[in-house]
């Protein structure tokens, strides 16, 4: 009963991100349409989508990094399209990432020409991306640039231990010389659940109902060492990390 509640509030709330995404972007639904149709994809859930835009309008980034290209490519390049178009020198663009070379290849090819000076495409295999005890997966191949959003909607993050993470945003919060970065993340309820364990509940939250997150994380250098003076209980038993602990040393995470 709960989870049909659940689906049912959650399929109202993505018509109202249907609705307020087209008025945002007048003409971008027949460009789902379209790229839907030519690259056979179902693209990314319309609330992902719709609070990208809406972060994106706010905020204005000069950088965006996509993990995933797709139907959604479009819809972030567009939004800063409008910005371009509206704030006399912005100059914001999108690196968007790829690991399966099909999906990239099909981008490639369907990707409007109009936003060709908006938007980089850029294939990157998957390669783990450990620390501490968490174990990821981001994509390969990131161009070195100063991200301040990021869109987290890959890569796969199954292998044959099972699920772990996507863990692009935690390379662009090490690498990145950004002094706030944001993003939206696409589902993928475990890149949440590091996020809030490495820079707290305040810095991301989840709800089922909506599916999809937004986070803000202040530039800080990385912590890689932990011991039992990191951990922290409660009185029910319930065992967590302690952020802030000093006994956690910053250093460069390998690749």
């Amino acid at each position: 009963m709960k989870d049909l509640l659940i689906w049912k509030v959650f399929a109202l709330y993505s018509l109202w991100c249907r609705r307020r995404l087209f008025q945002a972007l007048p003409g971008i639904e027949r460009e789902i349409a379209d790229y839907s149709r030519r690259s056979n994809t179902t693209g990314t859930k319309f609330p992902t989508l719709w609070r990208a835009v809406h972060l994106i309008l706010k905020e204005k980034p000069l950088l965006i990094l996509e993990c995933g290209t797709g139907l959604s490519t479009i819809v972030l390049a567009a939004a800063v399209k409008r910005l371009r178009a509206s704030i006399p020198g912005y100059a914001g663009r999108i690196v968007s990432m790829e690991s399966v070379e099909h999906w990239f290849e099909t981008a490639r090819k369907n990707l409007p020409e109009k936003y060709a000076d908006v938007v980089e495409l850029v294939l990157g295999p998957r390669v783990k991306y450990e620390f501490l005890f968490f174990r990821g997966y981001c994509h390969s191949n990131v161009p070195p640039l100063d991200y301040d959003f990021v869109f987290l909607d890959g890569p796969s993050y199954e292998d044959d231990n099972g699920g772990s993470f996507c863990a692009d945003v935690f390379h662009v919060v090490e690498t990145s010389s950004a002094p706030v970065i944001r993003g939206v993340i696409n589902t993928r309820v475990s890149s949440v659940f590091v996020l809030q364990k490495m820079f707290g509940r305040q810095a991301v939250q989840y709800y089922p109902f909506t599916r999809t997150s937004n986070f803000t994380v202040k530039r800080q250098p990385f912590r890689v060492k932990i011991s039992s003076r990191d951990f922290r209980s409660n009185v029910w038993g319930e065992v967590d990390l302690r952020l802030g602990s000093p006994s956690v040393q910053p250093a460069s995470n390998p690749r």
